[in-house]
């Protein structure tokens, strides 16, 4: 099957005008300051790896980045020639935006969205040249803001991180997708990274915060990240999307057994499980700086978590699919997935006969991408861990299989 035509575009900044400036300073040659005008570089495209999300769900969300490699024979990419096309513009922070097409252009569909870090022309002999063009996604701009007493109502999650990247010292401009969160914040003072706090707040609410494909501030609340939905099933038998390999892994990263957490001003709620503890022995997990507004909501947060991660059950890590063993209905599905999305993996063991299929939610993302190659690798926590019971679902509706949550 023919792949999707992946297509690389940077924002180079020689285009807008600036005046007394010799080379942004032409009238009729540069534009007017406004949106980002891109360039298309996929013919200059060796290329691409992605890698997004984050490692577990009890994990942050960590920066999204893409790595570019360009040819650079001609010396167009290198920002001292100064006959290059973009001689002038090539500057860190440019925006960069990676999508894909399988309908001849017709639609794109987004795969990265961020920035350029760094820009690293390489020459390995006098005959031979490529640019490593290393880019961040908007958590970048997060992290390198800094909230100063800044004062926070309390509000439900999604207003409160809305506060923070509302605050003059942040003037976060990307687009954002945040719902309304099922847990209330207390009001809170802050002094600390930008980035951190709305991550402390995700981890209160037990939501979800990262930066989308498509470059929105996503915020998903709680309820949000339970199985619901099955966005692909992923099979070894030929009967729904195929796959190169799947891990399983089986782990003590995943057990807690002993949960210790406390909101700021309030008192420290444990909870623990002791036929977790006469089997493992003590694993504790204990953070001490929650932003909930009462102690009654963290002690649903400790037992949220200890009902997850109290027992140990081999589980999906992470699935490669190749793109070119796909339809192009296929490629569709796959190009929609996004983090937080619930998928079914099926497999039949060496040496059983026996399936085993189990839902699983997307952790992580990662691509690589050469001209004549596409390979997603989808990390993956099982959903078994937060599969909580939904009313009128035919399958996370069933009592006794699920879980009840808050």
């Amino acid at each position: 099957m023919a792949l999707p035509a992946i297509r690389v575009r940077i924002g180079f900044n020689q285009e807008v005008l600036e005046l007394d400036d010799l080379v942004r300073g032409k009238l009729d040659f540069n534009k007017l300051a406004g949106a980002t005008v891109f360039t298309d570089v996929t013919n200059k495209t060796l290329s691409v790896s992605i890698s997004r999300g984050r490692s577990r769900d009890l994990d942050a969300f960590t920066t999204g980045t893409a790595q570019i490699t360009l040819d650079n024979l001609d010396a167009t990419f290198d920002p001292t020639n100064a006959s290059g096309a973009y001689f002038g513009g090539i500057e860190p922070l440019m925006a960069v935006i990676i999508d894909a097409t399988t309908d001849s252009g017709s639609t794109y569909k987004p795969i990265f969205s961020g920035f350029v870090n760094t820009w690293l022309v390489n020459y390995p002999n006098s005959a031979d040249s490529t640019v490593t063009v290393t880019c961040a996604d908007a958590f970048m701009k997060l992290a390198n803001t800094q909230l100063n007493s800044q004062s926070i109502s309390s509000a439900k999650t999604g207003a409160f991180i809305t506060s923070i990247l509302d605050n003059a010292s942040v003037a976060f401009s990307p687009d954002r997708d945040i719902e309304t969160g099922n847990s209330t914040m207390a009001s809170q003072t802050l002094s600390e990274n930008t980035l951190s706090a709305i991550q402390t707040a995700e981890f209160s609410e037990q939501g979800a915060v990262f930066i989308a494909k498509n470059g929105d501030f996503t915020f998903k609340q709680r309820h949000s990240t339970f199985p619901s939905t099955i966005s692909a099933t992923f099979s070894d038998d030929g009967s729904d999307l195929p796959y190169n390999r799947m891990d399983q892994i089986l782990g003590n990263d995943f057990l807690y057994n002993n949960v210790r957490l406390k909101r700021e001003g309030g008192s420290e709620q444990t909870v623990s499980n002791a036929g977790s503890q006469s089997k493992y022995l003590i694993r504790t997990f204990s953070r001490q700086d929650l932003y909930n507004n009462t102690d009654a909501d963290v002690l649903d947060t400790a037992n949220l978590i200890l009902a997850k991660y109290a027992e140990v059950d081999p589980r999906f890590s992470d699935v490669e699919v190749d793109l070119e063993n796909l339809s192009t209905s296929q490629q569709n599905t796959v190009l929609d997935l996004e983090c937080i999305d619930t998928v079914k993996v099926e497999i039949t063991p060496v040496g059983t006969s026996t399936q085993v299929s189990r839902f699983s939610i997307i952790d992580g993302v990662q691509w690589n991408i050469t001209p004549t190659s596409q390979k997603i690798v989808f990390l993956t926590s099982d959903s078994s861990d937060a599969q909580f019971l939904i009313l009128d679902s035919s399958t996370f509706g069933k009592l006794d299989n699920a879980k009840l949550g808050y």
